[in-house]
């Protein structure tokens, strides 16, 4: 029994002892991993680069639109509600900018020639559409009557088309049946013609049908005046 316990001490001392390598002292080195590099869609990058080209080309447009001069109509002589537009009445000027103002092209110059300017146009100011509209249309059952005036006889401050009125007869001249003094016609200014040397003018009015007749005889006497009741009043129907 002893010879079997010394023959095992002997085989457990000669067994081969494995080394278990220690730790490394730094931290683990890391495993490099290579970059990969993303493929790119050339059809992308070609759109890109056009994309570009067409947006710069766009802001350089607006740039040059914006700064683009046109040759506009002004107003070189002030002109009077009713007067004739004459050529020397008219010049053009380079304009820049105001694309939403009605303005009247330089080129249209000679067909405002000859009109007559539907209100006041002070010299300097920009010609526009607004300024030569078409007749307003007598109210609904209205007819227009020709009013002859004089500096007195309509006020100070002038007529303009739309202006509510009241023709009033007034006393004295030629004596005519069923025209009191005090009689009135309600009206509305439609036309203003052009002032005489004399200081008479024409004012177009819109009068009923049933007061036409005797408004114009009132008119032929000169005992006559025109009351302003609402400034650029729209009292026109239809």
């Amino acid at each position: 029994m002893r010879h079997d316990d010394q023959g095992e001490r002997q085989l457990m001392t000669a067994a081969p002892q494995t080394e278990v390598p220690a730790p490394p002292s730094g931290p683990p080195a890391r495993e490099e991993v290579g970059a990969v590099k993303p493929r790119r869609n050339m059809r992308l990058v070609l759109l890109g680069i056009a994309l570009a080209v067409i947006f710069a080309l766009l802001a350089v447009w607006a740039v040059n639109r914006a700064g683009e001069a046109r040759s506009v109509v002004v107003v070189a002589n002030d002109v009077r509600a009713g007067d004739e537009i004459r050529a020397s009445d008219l010049a053009t000027t380079r304009l820049r900018g105001g694309e939403d103002v009605r303005t009247v092209p330089a080129s249209r110059l000679d067909s405002l020639v000859g009109r007559r300017a539907m209100q006041a146009l002070p010299a300097g100011s920009l010609v526009t559409e607004n300024n030569f509209e078409q007749r307003i249309s007598p109210r609904s059952g209205d007819v227009i009557v020709p009013i002859a005036v004089t500096a007195g006889q309509y006020p100070a401050s002038g007529l303009e088309r739309g202006d509510v009125v009241r023709v009033v007869v007034t006393g004295g001249g030629q004596s005519v049946e069923g025209l009191e003094p005090g009689t009135s016609f309600d009206g509305v200014v439609l036309a203003l013609g052009p002032q005489g040397d004399n200081g008479t003018m024409t004012v177009d009015v819109s009068i009923s049908s049933g007061d036409a007749a005797s408004a114009a005889a009132a008119s032929g006497t000169g005992r006559i005046s025109i009351i302003n009741v609402a400034p650029g009043g729209t009292g026109q129907e239809g």
